[in-house]
């Protein structure tokens, strides 16, 4: 799971780098990237160098696009994207109960 993770990771930097081209703030902004891989964060916060191929070219991919310190954990009980894939009570969508 990681590794789909870091894939994930890997989507979010270049989109997050064009979305900023594209709308061109008139004031400074900073971007966040939140995963709820701990494994995953440690990867993209290290040294691409450690890690085997797969994840070292993703990682430094990563690190060209974004500054390291936008990313943060998330735990996937408070994850906002993950309500659906556990199955979540109606009522508890409907009352904005997240």
């Amino acid at each position: 799971m990681p590794r789909l993770e870091l894939l994930g990771a890997l989507l979010a930097a270049p989109l997050a780098s064009k979305v900023k081209t594209i709308v061109d703030l008139k004031r400074p902004s900073q971007v966040f990237f939140w995963t709820e891989s701990k494994i995953t964060l440690h990867w993209i916060k290290g040294s691409s160098k450690r890690w085997k191929s797969f994840v070292s070219n993703r990682v430094t991919e990563i690190q060209s696009l974004c500054d390291t310190s936008a990313w943060a954990h998330c735990p996937g009980k408070q994850n906002p994207a993950d309500f659906l894939n556990r199955g979540v009570n109606v009522e508890i969508l409907l009352n904005g109960d997240l």
